[in-house]
């Protein structure tokens, strides 16, 4: 059963705007931590919101199938 717009704009935003305080520390390239970096900017975030709102999207994507 898949979710709904709503359904998942509501999910998005549970796992977002929650108080933050979990660490999840891991290892990257150089790379990728400036790929990262640029796609932030890009968008005008930080690099742990950029990152934490590409997971999200991941996983809510994962959920519908």
């Amino acid at each position: 059963m898949s979710m709904s717009d709503l359904e998942q704009l509501e999910e998005r935003q549970h796992l977002l705007n929650g108080k933050k305080t979990e660490r999840i520390i891991f290892a990257v390239t150089p790379e990728l931590k400036k790929a990262i970096s640029n796609k932030a900017k890009d968008k005008c975030v930080s690099m742990s919101s950029f990152i934490s709102s590409t997971l999200v999207d991941v996983i809510l994507r994962e959920s519908q199938r």
